[in-house]
């Protein structure tokens, strides 16, 4: 491999681990926020949707409380993909990386909950532990099924 590869492959890497720093950052600022905040969001994103579906014709039962556990699940989700991603570009061996990212996503979670205790009104609960971590999975096998996709792509051409 030429070192222009080696070298652009390192920047990638690096830009991705500030792009996943920075992430897990905002996920863990976002838990500070106070549940007068938190529920403020929430109802707004309940809002939105509410009406989209209503503008299609959709009579719709969600609720706060699906919208704040829809949001850990996305949320850890793309930290999945994220993850999975930046130590793909580290060494190019997913599954040799299922545990680091795992390790990763799950100490994230963990911490995000810790955080939460010090925020106003808000409380840590293992099953939203469980949750992000579900989602940290999905997003994982996402990203998995997008390389994949693109192995066959390349390979077919």
């Amino acid at each position: 491999m030429s070192k222009n590869i080696v070298s652009k492959r390192k920047t990638f890497f690096i830009i991705m681990l500030i792009i996943t720093g920075l992430y897990i950052a905002f996920i863990w600022w976002h838990s500070t926020m106070t549940a007068e905040k938190s529920a403020t969001e929430s109802l707004t994103v309940l809002s939105f949707i509410k009406n989209i579906f209503k503008a299609i014709g959709i009579n719709s039962n969600l609720t706060d409380h699906i919208i704040r556990k829809s949001a850990h699940f996305c949320e850890f989700a793309l930290l999945g993909c994220l993850t999975t991603w930046t130590a793909y570009a580290g060494n190019h061996r997913i599954v040799k990386n299922l545990m680091s990212t795992g390790f990763v996503c799950l100490g994230t979670a963990v911490i995000d909950e810790l955080v939460q205790i010090s925020a106003k009104g808000r409380s840590a609960e293992v099953t939203d532990v469980a949750l992000d971590f579900c989602g940290a999975v999905a997003g994982f096998l996402f990203f998995i099924l997008i390389f994949a996709i693109v192995r066959l792509i390349r390979k077919a051409k």
